[in-house]
């Protein structure tokens, strides 16, 4: 049996809600990994280069 429109419309929202909320802890923990990296010398540009090799690294 097919989900109605209307369900397929809930699950859909609950679905990009969660996307959401899990990129923004994810946002979260990399600004806090950020922060600490400058704390100990490292320039912003740095960071963000070595957080961009990082996510390009990542198993697809």
């Amino acid at each position: 049996m097919a989900p109605s429109a209307p369900q397929t419309a809930v699950h859909n929202h609950s679905s990009e809600l969660l996307e959401h909320l899990m990129a923004e802890e994810i946002s979260l923990q990399v600004q806090k990994i950020a922060e600490g990296l400058q704390r100990e010398g490292w320039p912003m540009a740095l960071v963000k280069r070595f957080m961009h090799v990082a996510v390009e690294d990542l198993p697809e």
